[in-house]
């Protein structure tokens, strides 16, 4: 298997240009109309959490595109370790990216961040699919627990503005293990795409967390609104990740096999 050393750098730089410039300008002229937006919708809760949330977001996403740096030296070079660096600044950009556009766009604001989850998307496929070819099934996977590591930090997000609406205790209890469970899931995605053998186990771990923390989440808001909670994704997918990863034949297989063909990539 050939590593594309020169695209993976091409690549890393693109993603420091994102990381670094996007997310200070997404930032700088975003997080002002974010706030006042929730003021003028009569939400305050909601406005704290924009206020704290946000700059937290725009930091995780500012030190990824200095791992996206980091990781282009290291593909230049052609250092084994630029692979795991790439990889470990994508997912966290795309947390940063995604997340970040959610106050804006439910408010009727043009979701800025848009500027650093496209890019950051289409890197990481141009990763998997170009620069190391990844097996299509494990891409899958990876995609899978990226989207539940996201839901997983929104419910623990959530989860905090209902503490701020004094809605009970529940959300009180679960608030940190979502973000505990969020942390899971992407040292999963990391280690699964870097072909760690303890792989497995931190998804598992994962899992059982996100399914411990979110089902009473997601059965007693169900019960409380009397519709589909928005509280249930993460813990769907949690379930449909362990299904794959620990029960279903194709997909075990296709996950022992990846873990053990651990030849080493020869630069191109």
């Amino acid at each position: 298997m050939k590593e594309r050393t020169k695209a993976g750098g091409v690549i890393s730089l693109i993603g420091a240009l994102v990381g670094i410039v996007g997310v200070s300008v997404a930032f700088m002229l975003a997080y002002e109309p974010m706030m006042a937006a929730e003021v003028a919708a009569g939400r305050p809760d909601e406005e704290t959490i924009v206020q704290y949330v946000i700059p937290f977001l725009s930091d995780i996403g500012i030190m990824a595109g200095a791992l996206w740096a980091i990781a282009a030296y290291g593909f230049f070079k052609r250092e084994r370790w630029a692979w795991t660096f790439a990889i470990t600044a994508n997912v966290i950009s795309l947390l940063t990216g995604f997340f970040a556009m959610i106050p804006a766009a439910s408010r009727g604001l043009f979701p800025l961040f848009l500027i650093v989850f496209v890019p950051n998307l289409i890197t990481y496929l141009l990763l998997l699919l170009h620069v190391r070819r990844v097996e299509t099934k494990i891409v899958v996977i990876s995609l899978l627990s990226g989207i539940t590591f996201v839901l997983a930090f929104m419910n623990g997000v959530a989860s905090t503005d209902k503490i701020i609406l004094n809605s009970g205790p529940l959300f009180v209890a679960v608030q940190r293990l979502n973000w505990i469970a969020a942390i899971g899931w992407a040292v999963f995605t990391v280690a699964l795409l870097t072909k760690k053998s303890w792989a497995p186990q931190v998804g598992l771990g994962a899992g059982l967390l996100t399914l411990t923390a979110e089902i009473p989440l997601a059965v007693a808001t169900t019960i409380e609104a009397g519709r589909f909670s928005m509280f249930s994704p993460a813990p769907l997918l949690a379930a449909l990740l362990l299904l794959i990863l620990f029960f279903i034949p194709v997909g075990t297989k296709a996950v022992s096999q990846w873990l053990d063909s651990k030849s080493k990539p020869a630069a191109a």
